[in-house]
């Protein structure tokens, strides 16, 4: 029976050292009054702001400093809740850190109105008298974008404070399912007993023991049925919160609301769910296919996750799995390699899984912190590959944060997913290149299952997304029932001419985390064919590398949809989304062979 390991039993070496960034919870309290300090001074420039340049340009850069030091308190504190959420200090830490990061915002909402308030003509005579502005010249530009969607500064502040009860659904979904959801134990066909959790989930899913695979999918979904009302009340008042926000700022839907900021138009969105329909019949050849190298005559969804290939052993000790990066990104070049090493020398990585710690895996950090990496390493191959895309994120946010002023260090989701899946495509390439044999159709399955569980799963989640906030915006109930019903007709569409829909799979939608964030998933979809995209051109030709690295470097100093262009990538097309069936196509006929 595997057995979960508490924190405090892991080496030092494996954790990631967020502790030298604060000691204790005294040091971030201290770091809180400073910020309030700060605060006040900012609130000084409210109704005042654009009288001089000289104002306009002290509040910016004021802001600017108070905000790397607000950023800094906030991942802190988010991170030490997620290296073990059932530590009562940990959700202390996060609580404190989400309601000053709320304060943060509510002191500075009065910026953007007062920008639009004095107009485009007023703004541009600002910055010509006052070349220091020059540097805040796209941030201000996108505001003035903003002007019909922004309210007046104090409608502003009561919407930044209510941020805090916003944050509320995505917290009570952790507690209860990542703290007080449990799971039965489960058996395998041969009685051996192991634990069950929502970290060590898909492991079971991708195990050679059919009868693992079945106890395993049973287990957990019957433990969410059980809570199909509440989880249906969470999502529906999240969904309901996403409505509020995007009507009082005056956008048609809540879908156009959270497109707006990157600058992104309906139309990417709706063809990423058509062009991936247009080719469903690709999924259906992939899951005929996989029957057949199982050798089963009935395809359940708990054997989507099995590998296609039987005998071969890829497990990797994580020490393996850091030369495989370094070697399998190599082609990137120098600088790229030498932040990699930076990464796994300087413990940037929290490797291993504990009891109450955040399943799955992120980046972060902010400006002036490493870039921090969470994992959950349990020595499949697949964990390589997810290193390497965790290592694409940090990577982007080291060059950008090195390369950027604050103002511009971050970039958006939309090109965060390009990074990371751009090292992962590299990483199948080159292994594909590497090995031979059924080791070789092991990693072409892999990336099979990217592609399946990307460009088709996301897709699927993010056209629930859509039709629950359809439903919602026309006022019709969200319950659990509702939400069910809707999960299962999407199956139905994606997988039900060749698999088994198991009814357990109806509550799949109240395990997702992402589905808190609306309208997210999308972005997997397009930085996956992006991501292919650059990688497929960097192979082609090594002068493209040079392209990428500007891309990575650039941060959020223009608009995602011209960055992206910028590095090769025409995403109001459908090519790039069409390129990545494409890809799937060949490797379904790689494997065949």
């Amino acid at each position: 029976m595997d057995k979960i390991m508490e924190r405090k039993d892991i080496p030092e070496k494996f954790k990631w050292d967020i502790d030298t960034i604060y000691k204790n919870k005294e040091d971030v309290l201290k770091e809180i009054e400073s910020i309030r300090e700060k605060l006040e001074k900012i609130i000084m420039f409210k109704g005042n702001l654009t009288e001089s340049a000289e104002n306009l340009y002290n509040c910016l850069s004021l802001t600017d400093e108070t905000g790397i030091v607000c950023d800094r308190v906030y991942v802190y504190t988010s991170m030490k809740r997620d290296e073990d959420n059932s530590n009562p200090l940990g959700q202390e830490l996060s609580d404190i850190g989400n309601k000053i990061y709320v304060e943060f915002k509510s002191a500075t909402s009065f910026i953007s109105p007062e920008i639009v308030m004095a107009g485009s003509d007023k703004i541009k005579e600002l910055i010509n008298q006052f070349p220091k502005l020059e540097i805040y010249k796209h941030y201000i530009d996108d505001i003035l974008r903003q002007e019909e969607h922004l309210l007046s500064s104090n409608e502003e502040k009561i919407v930044m404070q209510s941020g805090e009860m916003a944050f509320g659904f995505e917290n009570i979904f952790k507690m209860l399912n990542f703290v007080d959801l449990k799971f039965p134990k489960i058996n395998d066909s041969l009685g051996n007993e192991y634990e069950l959790t929502t970290s060590n989930f898909i492991k079971y899913q991708q195990s050679k023991d059919r009868v693992l695979r079945k106890n395993s999918f049973d287990a957990l979904y019957n433990s969410y049925k059980g809570f199909k009302n509440t989880y249906g009340a969470l999502y529906s008042s999240s969904v309901k919160k996403d409505i509020f926000y995007s009507r009082i700022r005056s956008f048609e839907s809540s879908l156009e609301a959270s497109l707006f900021s990157d600058n992104v138009p309906k139309n990417i969105y709706h063809n990423v769910i058509d062009t991936v329909s247009e080719n469903i019949n690709l999924l259906d050849e992939y899951c005929k296919m996989k029957k057949q190298l199982l050798n089963i005559e009935d395809l359940h969804l708990y054997d989507l996750y099995t590998p296609n290939v039987e005998n071969v052993d890829m497990e990797v000790e994580f020490d393996n799995a850091k030369e495989m990066v370094l070697e399998g990104l190599s082609i990137l070049g120098e600088e790229y390699s030498l932040i990699l090493k930076e990464a796994f020398e300087n413990r940037w990585i929290d490797i291993y899984e504990n009891a109450g710690k955040y399943s799955g895996a992120y980046s972060s950090g902010s400006h002036d912190t490493k870039p921090y990496i969470l994992l959950n390493y349990k020595n499949k191959i697949t964990d390589v590959l997810t290193l390497a895309h965790e290592l694409g994120h940090s990577v982007h946010s080291y060059l950008s944060r090195k390369n950027q002023p604050y103002i511009y260090s971050n970039y958006t989701i939309f090109c965060a997913e390009v990074a990371s899946t751009t090292n992962e495509c590299l990483m199948y390439l080159y292994l594909m290149n590497k090995l031979k044999g059924d080791y070789r159709r092991f990693i072409i399955n892999s990336f099979l299952e990217t592609i399946r569980t990307t460009y088709y799963r996301q897709t699927m989640f993010a056209e629930y997304e859509l039709i629950a906030h359809d439903f919602a915006e026309k006022g019709e109930p969200l319950n659990g029932d509702k939400l069910c019903s809707i999960w299962m007709r999407l199956y139905e569409k994606y997988y039900g001419r060749e698999c088994i829909i198991d009814e357990g799979i109806q509550m799949e939608w109240a395990r997702i985390p992402h589905f808190y964030d609306a309208f997210y998933v999308y972005k997997y979809v397009t930085g996956l064919s992006a991501g292919i995209s650059i990688a497929k051109s960097i192979i082609e030709d090594r002068k493209n590398i040079e392209r990428y690295l500007n891309f990575l470097k650039s941060g959020g100093s223009k608009y995602s949809l011209t960055l992206l262009n910028d590095a090769g990538v025409d995403m109001f097309s459908k090519k790039p989304i069409e390129d990545t069936a494409n890809m799937f196509k060949y490797l379904l006929e790689e494997i065949q062979k």
